[in-house]
């Protein structure tokens, strides 16, 4: 096979996206003798698969195991009341369920009108707040007026040299 082709092999292999034949062919190549050195990692790799895959049980096992007719009979009667107590448990707590979920929705909405109450008596105090912005504002230009003013009186007295006596 052609390096480049097993090398994209490898790849995807190490991506874990190759499919059983594409393994096949990459334990093939890594069955042979000479293996490029960069490689070398994946040919112990790949002959630990195959030595593995030989590997077989000394002894057969039993996997049949018998029971008495009468050990099914009750198990089958032991599964189906256990079958009837887990619905009617699940019957029970989803009508709990519901009856929590009334009084949570309930306790819901209460907390909603809670919300919009202080929500408008806030929106009353930012109405409250921006009057008082306006005024100070007009302060603020008002100060900035009088320092214009007393510059322009400090000039004036300059250009024209008065002295207040």
């Amino acid at each position: 096979m052609e390096l480049n082709k097993i090398e994209g092999l490898l790849e995807k292999y190490d991506k874990g996206a190759t499919t059983l034949i594409e393994e096949a062919q990459l334990r093939d190549y890594f069955s042979q003798e000479i293996i490029p050195y960069h490689l070398e990692s994946y040919k112990q790799l790949f002959s630990y698969f195959e030595s593995d895959a030989k590997q077989f049980a000394q002894t057969p096992i039993m996997l049949r195991i018998q029971f008495p007719k009468k050990t099914r009979w009750y198990a089958s009667v032991a599964a189906a009341i256990l079958i009837m107590v887990t619905v009617s448990i699940n019957q029970t707590i989803k009508k709990d369920e519901l009856f929590l979920s009334r009084a949570e929705l309930r306790a819901y909405n209460e907390t909603l009108k809670a919300f919009h109450l202080i929500s408008n008596q806030m929106n009353k105090g930012y109405e409250a707040l921006s009057s008082l912005r306006i005024i100070e504002s007009s302060f603020e230009k008002g100060k900035k007026n009088i320092n214009m003013l007393s510059e322009f009186n400090n000039s004036t007295n300059k250009i024209f040299k008065l002295n207040k006596k």
